[in-house]
């Protein structure tokens, strides 16, 4: 151990050196040849968010997701389980119960977001399985500036599309803490061409954790809409008719916890609007957590997707297997005890829409399919645009 680290810190060094003087893009972009077939009159369109945990093997077992090499194969595999349909559960413009909108497959996915695909080998692990459907995949996202974040580690955002990337932007975080500053946490914003003149934005992100300070994340929210807003107006043409723009991503804050109070009512959420939420501090009856407790989720009572999905839509079970919905850090003490009941809510993955588009939203979902596989579940949302291609 001690005869390598030397070798060790002079890679290090030469890695800075090289990221110095010969500037390389934010992003590596794979398109494949294949051809896939657009329906003209196609105006239903389904994004999926999940945070995968791909990263060394001593980080992995930190967080008690052990033995990448064979999860990154498993969790390629397993995204691809899906139908040939888009998700649609909703029974007048509403989801009636948890039975209905958790479930153990994913539908017909157009884009993927992914987050915590930390290192370029996790990412050549799922392009072998999903590069079979996905003809557009942005992976190894980062800012490779000599001061931003040492050059150590990437964002871990990655995202696959069916459709073309026509404009790409990252935006590392400026306002990190502790143990983010060697990572590059930030904002990837793209734009999808679609068919003709139909345009799609999507913008994946990861903020970073600190329940003790919820002010970190008010600060990367601010950032976010201005990256967000910033790259929209920078690639918009006069002749693009946008079906649809969204944000997905892991939030790392949930929307009932008082002690996230501050980040619930953040501008963004003026712009863009969460689904799931009925208002700051109250989720939907039918919404559940995905953020696992890590200890207890190798149990057999949650391996597999549909024992998984049992104790997902049991509101006794579920919460000792998912965190609650309780950080109270800088809440008012007098508020404490008013805010919904947060068992097993804590529910940080999203996926937010712009409330300017035209959009409806058509089904929404919390997925098993990755059940023992990562420390979070899966979302999805399908909406229809009312402009036909």
């Amino acid at each position: 151990m001690k005869e390598a680290a030397p070798i060790g810190f002079s890679g290090f060094m030469l890695r800075i050196f090289v990221h110095l003087f010969c500037p390389q893009k934010n992003f590596s972009h794979l398109s494949s040849p294949l051809n896939q077939l657009i329906h003209k009159d196609k105006n239903v369109f389904t994004l999926a968010s999940a945070n995968v945990l791909l990263a060394n093997e001593a980080f992995c077992r930190v967080n008690n997701t052990k033995n990448p090499v064979l999860r990154s194969q498993l969790i390629g595999y397993k995204l691809m389980f899906q139908s040939n349909n888009p998700l649609q559960n909703l029974d007048k413009k509403t989801i009636d119960s948890k039975e209905d909108c958790v479930i153990t497959d994913l539908p017909d996915v157009d884009v993927l977001c992914l987050q915590e695909v930390w290192e370029r080998y996790w990412a050549s692990a799922l392009i072998a399985q999903l590069k079979m459907k996905y003809t557009h995949i942005i992976y190894d996202v980062r800012d490779f500036g000599l001061g931003s974040k040492f050059c150590l580690f990437g964002s871990g955002l990655f995202v696959a599309s069916k459709y073309p990337v026509e404009a790409a932007d990252f935006k590392a975080f400026q306002c990190p803490t502790h143990h983010v500053h060697i990572f590059t946490y930030g904002v990837l914003n793209l734009k999808l061409r679609i068919h003709d003149n139909q345009v799609g934005y999507v913008t994946n992100l990861h903020l970073q954790a600190n329940r003790d300070k919820p002010s970190d994340i008010y600060h990367q929210l601010s950032e976010t809409l201005s990256a967000v807003n910033a790259f929209r107006a920078r690639s918009h043409r006069p002749d693009d008719e946008v079906v649809f723009d969204t944000i997905c991503g892991d939030f790392n804050f949930d929307y009932i916890s008082i002690g996230n109070a501050v980040n619930q009512r953040h501008p963004l959420f003026h712009q863009y609007f969460d689904f799931c939420s009925k208002n700051p501090g109250q989720d939907h009856s039918w919404t559940i957590g995905t953020e696992l407790r890590q200890q207890k989720m190798h149990e057999a009572s949650v391996s597999n997707p549909q024992h998984f999905r049992n104790v997902l839509v049991n509101d006794v079970q579920r919460r000792h297997y998912v965190l609650d919905a309780d950080v109270v850090a800088l809440a008012d003490p007098a508020q404490i005890k008013k805010g919904e009941s947060g068992a097993g809510k804590r529910r940080v993955d999203r996926i937010l829409l712009r409330k300017d588009r035209p959009v409806e939203v058509k089904g929404y979902a919390f997925s098993t399919v990755l059940a023992g596989l990562t420390d979070h579940i899966p979302v999805v949302m399908s909406v229809q645009s009312n402009q036909t291609l």
